[in-house]
């Protein structure tokens, strides 16, 4: 095809090459007419022939030559068809084509528009108007379904459902979210193509925009309601007398409290000029509202009223401008606040009242005079700077108060003040004692009833919380970067876990029972085991590790554990394990029993700061009536299993001791400490039911006991055991297990990843069933759909591209073909939701052997 207009059609190239070689090649002509085609080119009629055949986009015909065709076969009856006729018939074929789509999108939008004009209390209807023709607008067959969510209200369409082949989009107002609106097909795209083209995408957009801009203009309308409503209430309630008047001195408005004041009611003045002036005080008047017109603020001016039996009011007058916002013109009205003078007893009230709330602001309000000598200091300012207001009035500010900010600024800040506007800033202060803070300080001037600065009063918080909050929520980030990070670790050490651990399994089982490698290939299983129990502090860590709590002996866990701990303790730390005793049993998470043993012992490393010794032990604790009452434990009467943890280290206070357990609490330098190791043994053990004792004192060392419940049943920790064998290795009963078939039966195994569909594979095909792989839920959705009938169990891990386990389940339960899925994962407390768990046929935490798959599979084809 030739280039032609920008954005129009193209001439084919056939026709060009054929019947415009020669002259010049430019544009296209305009597409007028078929007349005016040739002339516009610069060719004559005759310059134009039949060409064989042409080829459109929407439309596909062919068109012959008389001149290249036999004689005898012409038919004399038909007429040759203009090529570029044809050309341009095709052409506005597709042009009609597109219009239509345009005009769907248009029709739309405007109907949204005019479901949005609606006013405030009908944009609950409008919604569900725009909730309802929101689907018109897309090339989709059947139509989308549609949902918007405002706040706590949502409206959807006929059958909406959410899938994942949707497209969702905030609706924002102001910055601030107000909810979103979602459009979803109900089928996935042909072909794997993208869910909605980009003219959908696009008109979604806007349609999000114009929910926005109409959700904003109601709350904005509603906000100005509310605050001219406030506004007229504020006014009212006022204890203090208010009224203003126009530009033309008429009243508008007249609160109660000038209504008790003069004793004039509001509907006797407003509309009318002003009835509190004497003749002899019009000219003083009109002078006071000849300067509040030019736009100054007068405070404490002395003026005398009458009231409306003629009586005289000496008053204070407060006069401001009141101007519209971001209206450049001159004040619209003045407004008048007034003291009585002969209410002497209320003026003392509200002087005694002003005072006792300066006194009760949590800031410090400190005034001074233009030499900087303090004239007022309430309580907060007693309380935070140290220095009671007996002894810090008449002082300088900067004696009291020094800072190197204070001092370098003070020009700028006496400037800005001179200006008539406020200075707010941050600065470091010190206390009587010595001791700094951060301070957010503002300044703002003083001025006397005929508009001189005569002083300076200033307001300042302390915001030292404020910036240990700051540096908290830093941390708090940090970590959750490093959790996030340290679980996707976990998660694909676990995949290739799997893979050392099921091969290792399958050529130990191979291996005659007198082999010389088979104690090898249980040191590589047994070391497995040891690398999964390292993946539980990174899943801790990023807050996804399943808690499973079984019953175990506390002690074999404290064994289990010493020799990791003894390559963490320095050589220079003597370690001493004392398990003398009965067997102490508990119920709770062995990963997170690992994690308090391991934060315990870090902590104490870290309090032994030379040669020292750490003592580990675990007995029984029996607490009595009266020990529960007299001794230290908060813990009721019964028996415990307890863990001991004690170092010979620098100790602490009693002040330190009682916030050791507070989250992000260390005493290490910054970046040195995260200060949530004991908080969460903390946390955990109070969650297990359990109970925390510290006993230190400075120099002597400090000694943690933990104390969990006794759980007194016999065999229980085999039993628990037994039913954690399903990631351990293929030996005894498990070993025999493993010969065991249940026939021909086909298990589809859905992984991304290649090693672990290998191994998974394997394992079954070794037991007798027949093993097919996808790598992800979609390639999975089509294999179910083509072999049906044959496969009968579904393994799928949770995470993967494209479609994960969760969405696959949620297929196989629409679709209805009755098969099966055992979902399996590394970390799955975060992708797999409690009630995905519960509607799968079973569930396989990696990493496992061929033990524990045999008997998930088995399980789950029994049910």
């Amino acid at each position: 095809m030739r280039p032609g207009r920008k954005g129009g059609p193209r001439v084919p190239e056939q026709l060009w090459n054929r019947h415009c070689g020669g002259k010049e090649r430019g544009a296209d002509p305009p597409l007028t007419s078929i007349g005016s085609f040739p002339a516009a080119a610069g060719w004559a009629p005759r310059d134009v022939p039949h060409v064989h055949s042409l080829r459109c986009r929407s439309a596909m015909k062919t068109y012959s030559d008389p001149g290249e065709q036999d004689p005898r076969r012409r038919r004399p009856d038909r007429i040759p068809q203009d090529p570029y006729l044809a050309w341009l018939e095709g052409a506005l074929e597709e042009g009609k084509a597109d219009l239509r789509e345009r005009m769907k999108e248009l029709s739309c939008l405007f109907a949204v528009d005019r479901a949005l004009r609606r006013g405030d209390p009908e944009w609950r209807v409008s919604l569900q108007e725009v909730v309802d023709v929101l689907p018109s607008g897309f090339r989709l067959n059947p139509a989308p379904g549609a949902r918007i969510r405002l706040g706590t209200e949502e409206v959807v369409t006929s059958g909406f459902r959410s899938t994942e082949w949707n497209m969702t989009r905030r609706i924002v107002a102001d910055d601030r979210e107000l909810g979103e609106v979602e459009v979803a097909r109900s089928r996935p795209p042909p072909g794997g193509d993208a869910p909605f083209s980009l003219e959908e995408a696009n008109l979604f957009a806007s349609v999000a925009d114009r929910l926005g801009e109409a959700m904003g203009r109601i709350h904005a309308e509603e906000s100005l309601r509310q605050g001219e409503m406030f506004q007229r209430a504020l006014i009212r309630a006022s204890p203090i007398p208010l009224f203003s008047i126009d530009t033309e001195g008429s009243v508008v408005v007249w609160n109660p409290a000038a209504e008790r004041v003069f004793g004039w009611s509001s509907e006797e003045v407003c509309g009318n000029p002003l009835p509190i002036l004497g003749e002899a005080d019009t000219e003083a008047f009109i002078g006071m509202r000849r300067r509040a017109a030019d736009g100054e603020t007068l405070t404490g001016v002395p003026f005398t009223c009458h009231r409306h039996d003629g009586s005289p009011a000496p008053v204070l007058l407060s006069i401001s401008p009141v101007r519209l916002p971001f209206d450049d013109a001159g004040p619209r009205a003045i407004l008048f606040a007034v003291q009585d003078l002969d209410d002497a007893e209320s003026v003392e009230k509200t002087n005694r009242l002003q005072a006792r709330l300066l006194d009760s602001v949590g800031q410090a309000v400190i005034a001074t005079d233009l030499e900087g000598r303090i004239t007022y200091w309430n309580r907060a300012a007693e309380s935070i700077y140290g220095w009671p207001s007996t002894e810090a009035l008449g002082r300088d500010i900067l004696d009291l108060v020094p800072s190197v900010e204070a001092h370098r600024e003070a020009g700028e800040v006496m400037e800005t003040l001179r200006r008539g506007e406020r200075w707010t800033g941050r600065m470091e202060v010190r206390r009587r004692d010595g001791s700094t803070f951060p301070a957010l300080v503002t300044n703002a001037p003083i001025h006397d009833a005929h508009d001189r600065l005569v002083g300076v009063v200033g307001v300042s918080t302390d915001i030292s919380q404020v910036r240990e909050l700051e540096a908290q929520l830093r941390h708090s980030q940090k970590m959750q970067a490093l959790g996030g990070l340290a679980g996707a670790i976990a998660h694909d050490f676990n995949n290739l876990l799997t893979v050392i651990q099921g091969h290792t399994e399958m050529l130990a089982h191979d291996l005659p029972r007198n082999s010389l490698f088979r104690e090898d290939m249980q040191e590589i299983i047994a070391a497995t085991h040891r690398a999964t129990r390292l993946t539980r502090p990174l899943l801790a860590l990023s807050r996804r590790q399943v808690m499973e709590e079984i019953v175990l002996d506390l002690g074999k866990s404290l064994a289990d554990i010493e020799p990791l701990l003894r390559r963490l303790i320095p050589s220079r730390i003597q370690v001493e394990v004392n398990l003398v005793g009965k067997r102490a049993t508990v119920y709770a998470d062995p990963s997170q029993v690992d994690q308090v043993i391991m934060n315990l012992v870090v902590n104490a490393v870290d309090a032994v700061k030379g040669v020292g010794e750490i003592r580990l032990g675990v007995d029984r604790c029996t607490i009595t009536p009266e020990s529960a009452v007299t001794g230290p434990w908060e813990a009721p009467p019964g028996t415990y299993a307890r863990l001991t943890v004690a170092d010979t280290g620098e100790g602490m206070t009693a002040d330190l001791a009682e916030r050791v357990f507070e989250p992000f609490f260390t005493t290490k330098p910054p970046g040195q400490g995260t200060g949530l190791g004991l908080s969460t043994v903390f946390g955990i053990v109070k969650q297990g039911r359990g109970h925390v004792l510290l006993t230190s004192e400075p120099g002597e060392g400090t000694t943690f006991e933990i104390l969990w419940p006794l759980v007194e049943a016999p065999g229980a920790v085999e039993s628990a055991a037994k039913a954690g064998a399903g990631n351990s290795s293929g030996s005894g009963r498990d070993r025999d297990e493993i010969r065991l078939t249940e026939g021909a039966a086909t298990v589809l195994v859905v992984d991304d990843d290649p090693g672990f569909r290998a191994v998974v594979q394997r394992m079954l095909e070794r037991s007798g069933y027949r093993a097919v792989t996808a790598t992800n839920g979609r390639e999975a959705v089509d294999m179910l759909s083509g072999e049906a009938e044959g496969i009968v169990l579904v393994l799928s891990d949770v995470v993967m591209p494209l479609m994960g386990g969760s969405a696959l389940l949620e297929y196989l339960e629409e679709t209805g073909p009755g098969v099966p899925i055992v979902l399996t994962s590394g970390h799955p407390d975060r992708e797999l939701p409690e009630d995905v768990r519960r509607r799968a046929a079973g569930f396989l935490r990696k990493p496992f052997g061929p033990a524990g798959l045999l008997r998930v599979v088995r399980e789950a084809l029994d049910r």
